[in-house]
């Protein structure tokens, strides 16, 4: 007889694979390198003026507010709120944000994966439909960590050049 994997033990899963998203993988990762490559880390190598830029399509800021946003929709999901009704549109209407709201919104974030993984923990193992939000967190979060990096490297690369093109040049 094989040895099945309990759903606490998948759940547990579910949860290190969260963590690792939001918070960058420790020695190994499911899907990071180790190192500082999470979600929170990819936020923090930017300022809020370059979060409040447009970079290929809507901001930094804008991914993360939806982020944020999601972030409360799938904690209430998992703690039995199933009748919500969220304003998906209205989650990507603010663009910028000022140094304040750049630093409040990284921590809400970090407060809300550190619920949610709590939430996981707590119902999934025996809620369908609390694990069936976990599994959907992850993805979304996931998918927004792959779009936000690009965004941040993009930035990142475009303020190097504009340095380099406000350099002194000296003859040689």
């Amino acid at each position: 007889m094989q040895n099945e994997l309990s759903i606490h033990d998948a759940c547990s899963s579910i949860i290190s694979v969260l963590h690792e998203c939001i918070g960058g993988a420790e020695e190994s990762g499911a899907f990071l390198e180790p190192g500082p490559h999470g979600l929170l880390h990819v936020l923090d190598a930017i300022d809020a003026e370059q979060a409040s830029r447009p970079s290929a399509g809507a901001s930094v800021a804008t991914h993360a507010l939806h982020v944020a946003f999601s972030l409360d929709v799938f904690l209430a999901w998992i703690r039995g709120n199933n009748a919500i009704t969220p304003d998906w549109t209205a989650s990507w209407a603010q663009s910028a944000v000022t140094e304040e709201e750049w630093k409040t919104l990284r921590s809400r974030i970090a407060i809300q994966a550190s619920q949610l993984e709590a939430a996981i923990a707590a119902h999934a193992p025996a809620d369908a439909k609390a694990l069936w939000g976990a599994l959907g967190a992850l993805a979304h979060t996931a998918f927004h960590l792959g779009c936000i990096q690009i965004k941040v490297d993009a930035l990142l690369d475009a303020d190097s050049h504009l340095e380099l093109e406000k350099a002194p040049h000296h003859p040689t």
